[in-house]
């Protein structure tokens, strides 16, 4: 399933992608995650971002595939991070 994803990890920044289904999403999100961790001064805030960016993971890869599987969009937010999903149309 095509969507679109938009992502926000706090003192971070904002990224917008096209995926190809919720493993793929998940996986973005973790992998852009594990790439800020040069963005903070200490190792504890990225942590606790990552945290958060995992608590979200699981978020998406369960009642987020149920809600994108009925053609509606989704969002969480989990501390710092905040993800978007949305069906992509053809």
């Amino acid at each position: 399933m095509a969507l679109w994803m938009t992502w926000d990890l706090e003192g971070v920044g904002t990224a917008s992608q096209s995926v190809e289904g919720v493993e793929e999403a998940a996986k973005w999100l973790v992998d852009s995650t594990e790439r800020s961790r040069r963005a903070f001064d200490t190792e504890w805030e990225w942590r606790r971002l990552m945290g958060s960016a995992l608590r979200v993971r699981e978020q998406m890869l369960n009642e987020g595939r149920r809600t994108l599987e009925r053609g509606a969009p989704w969002e969480w937010t989990d501390g710092g991070v905040k993800v978007s999903l949305a069906p992509r149309s053809a």
